[in-house]
């Protein structure tokens, strides 16, 4: 399972690329791409424009669910402390992304480049397409 960040989603908004476009969309239809709904919940949150939300809305539909066991917030604080401790630096929303794929044993999938920085403290397993 590939769980997918922020900036994925938010790139698919925007249009990054075709390639990305068609990558994107194949993990989505093979259900092989998920994300919490909290990632969902932010972007809706930003969106100036309801088609976007609208697309948003249908993605949050079309992935498999997490898991999201409530002690995960306590763990995404704790991994937020302890990535700074070690000079990485990740938001609370990455952190908890970060923690469910620990958990999950799931591949991340970001254009955040300080998820560099976290498979070098923490053993991250990030989603690299072909080409990259």
């Amino acid at each position: 399972m590939i769980i997918a960040d922020l900036t994925i989603w938010s790139a698919a908004l925007r249009g990054h690329s075709r390639g990305f476009e068609a990558l994107f969309a194949t993990h989505v239809q093979r259900g092989e791409v998920t994300a919490p709904g909290l990632v969902f919940a932010q972007l809706i949150g930003e969106c100036e424009e309801h088609t976007d939300a609208a697309r948003l809305r249908t993605w949050a539909q079309q992935v498999p669910p997490l898991d999201e066991p409530r002690t995960a917030w306590i763990a995404a604080g704790d991994l937020v402390s302890h990535l700074t401790e070690h000079g990485a630096f990740v938001s609370l929303v990455d952190a908890y992304v970060i923690c469910l794929a620990l958990r999950e044993d799931a591949q991340v999938w970001s254009l955040n480049p300080r998820f560099e920085d976290v498979g070098r403290v923490v053993p991250l397993k990030r989603y690299l397409p072909p080409g990259t």
